[in-house]
């Protein structure tokens, strides 16, 4: 009778062991290399995204997630609004948006609809011309339960192509856990 006891707290010992792992990785982000794990959380917020090492992070609580590249060649920005219940739709905030930064001299290249973390999204790429220099943009938006979050990206346009990658993923691996 021992044994048989022993045999089965041993089975479900393993059991466990197995489903925990099995829990665990899928919560996990793989980490690139020369990438680092960013975890953001207040009472009202809680998500977590990577990007390259090498980056410099300048958040706040005032001024939301800014993170810039190195010598200051471009800016991810990142930031949850909240709607204060009010019904709003994607489309035309997105579209109003595209209004009010068209009017301060944006060309669009595309505006499709995309993911942020796995929730419908607005991607935009445009152009937009700052004193003499031209900076290429990409920006997403997504209403997400009662928080509008921005993701956007800034650079230099001529060096835009090197970075988009970076971005892609930085993009895919945010995840708000609301």
């Amino acid at each position: 009778m021992k044994k048989f006891v022993l045999v089965f707290l041993m089975a479900v010992m393993i059991f466990s062991a197995n489903s925990l792992t099995s829990a665990q990785d899928t919560d996990t982000i793989e980490i690139p290399e020369g990438f680092v794990f960013y975890h953001y959380q207040d009472e009202y917020l809680d998500f977590s995204f990577i990007y390259p090492e090498k980056w410099i992070n300048q958040s706040s609580r005032e001024k939301g997630i800014i993170i810039y590249l190195p010598e200051f060649k471009g800016t991810l920005t990142f930031r949850p609004m909240p709607l204060f219940g009010e019904e709003n739709n994607l489309s035309e905030l997105a579209a109003k948006n595209m209004e009010n930064l068209e009017e301060a001299g944006a060309v669009f290249l595309e505006s499709v609809p995309d993911k942020l973390s796995g929730y419908p999204a607005q991607r935009t790429l445009y152009t937009m011309k700052f004193g003499n220099k031209m900076l290429k943009y990409i920006r997403y938006e997504s209403i997400i339960n009662d928080l509008y979050y921005t993701f956007s990206f800034n650079t230099i346009e001529a060096d835009f192509e090197k970075y988009i990658d970076d971005i892609v993923k930085i993009v895919r691996s945010i995840k708000i856990n609301k």
